[in-house]
């Protein structure tokens, strides 16, 4: 069964769209920054991981009883490493953690293991166990004659006394199960839209490419033993002839967040340089490999998908070309990417600010300082270019802006 049509816009009324909505983090004053901070604020709140950071940030605000020992174990923790007996301990706790792992192999391989190999691993188990006990009785005795290690020890403890009685050790804990199971659906997510895309690549693009679908493949996950390139997907043409290389007759991101569209845009354009020996515009030292050791693409290449290999050559991308005037690679560089909000820096930087907002336990958004202070470090997270720049230049250029799909959610 086919998958539903998809609403999809492009062409240049459908990015000025998204244009008339972006915000230019670069160039927001204080009080814009603070109703964009305002906003976006809102809009976490109803993200599980964001709010329970901001309840710890919360519960640790309001214990000063927990940063004096935390304070206090730091110093104390600096005052253990100058102390003398510091080295030896250290070896001691190492050699205690490997014999550990070694005791916890070892039981694991005998509940599993033949009757003629008991004997033998029995005996191994033995002497780690003897080990454990030598190594514990020497820390307990370096322990003794270091008043540093024991008042760090001490404090260790009380601050462990401390957090779980505020309950800070639960609600860590909480936060780590919603992490790792945000981190399941968002993995999930972004596989299915990299299905989606390949699907919308057929439908839009390929029959826009070529007329004759003959020899036509969409590949995926690209990087023919180069450094710094993973393509998401290569419209290609392979050859009559078998074992020539393949005519790449377009290049296709998929952004599922709108907000990344300019960092797949700027590697792109290294990559395309890369490809068709336009040395000026990339650092051959960051493409050398094992594969390509002049730091050149120089030689043949093979990907290999569903059983077939497809060959690449510098050749293969000769229809990439840059636009008047050493422009940028536009030409057959097309996009696919989901409707949303343009925050005019990518979605790790805005990432970053969440998590920053969520656990700065300095806040205070009424503070012109704060705020100032803040906005000062959000705006050194904008890149040169953003993704309404990307934008701009392609609508910028007659017909270019059809070669982005704006997929709506």
């Amino acid at each position: 069964m086919s998958a539903p049509p998809l609403q999809v816009s492009r062409g240049t009324r459908a990015l000025r769209r998204l244009l008339r909505q972006a915000v230019e983090l670069r160039d927001l004053g204080l009080g814009g920054f603070r109703y964009w901070v305002t906003r976006r604020m809102a809009s976490w709140q109803s993200d599980l991981v964001f709010a329970q950071r901001v309840r710890i940030r919360e519960l640790r605000r309001a214990h000063p009883r927990l940063h004096e020992l935390e304070r206090a174990c730091r110093h104390a923790t600096a005052a253990d490493k100058d102390s003398a007996r510091f080295a030896r301990l250290q070896a001691v706790e190492e050699e205690l953690s490997r014999t550990g792992k070694a005791l916890a192999g070892l039981g694991a391989a005998l509940v599993g293991s033949e009757p003629e190999k008991q004997s033998a691993l029995r005996h191994k188990l033995a002497a780690f166990e003897a080990r454990q006990r030598t190594l514990s009785e020497e820390q307990a005795q370096l322990v003794r004659e270091s008043p540093t290690r024991r008042e760090l020890l001490r404090l260790q403890a009380e601050l462990q006394r401390v957090r779980e009685h505020i309950g800070l050790e639960a609600e860590e804990a909480r936060l780590a199960t919603l992490s790792l199971h945000q981190g399941q659906r968002s993995g999930r997510s972004g596989e299915s839209f990299e299905e989606l895309a390949v699907r919308e690549t057929w439908r839009t693009f390929v029959p826009e490419l070529s007329r004759s679908q003959e020899g036509l493949r969409v590949l995926r996950g690209v990087t023919l033993g180069a450094a710094r390139v993973e393509l998401d997907q290569l419209v290609i043409r392979q050859p009559r002839q078998p074992g020539q290389p393949v005519e790449v007759l377009a290049l296709i991101e998929a952004k599922r967040n709108p907000n990344d569209l300019a960092r797949g845009f700027r590697l792109r354009q290294e990559n395309l340089a890369w490809f068709r020996g336009d040395t000026g515009h990339y650092e051959s030292e960051q493409y050398r490999t094992w594969y390509f050791r002049s730091g050149h693409f120089d030689r043949e290449a093979v990907h290999e998908q569903d059983g077939e290999r497809f060959v690449f050559a510098p050749g293969s991308f000769r229809h990439f070309r840059r636009e008047p005037g050493d422009g940028p690679y536009l030409r057959r560089l097309c996009f696919i990417t989901r409707e949303g909000r343009l925050d005019g820096l990518s979605a790790s930087a805005l990432s970053r600010i969440r998590h920053r907002l969520a656990t700065d336990e300095r806040w205070e958004p009424r503070s012109e300082t704060w705020l100032r202070e803040l906005l000062r470090w959000c705006q050194s997270l904008v890149e040169p270019v953003e993704a309404p720049d990307v934008l701009r230049l392609y609508c910028s250029v007659p017909g270019r802006a059809r070669q982005i799909l704006v997929v709506a959610r």
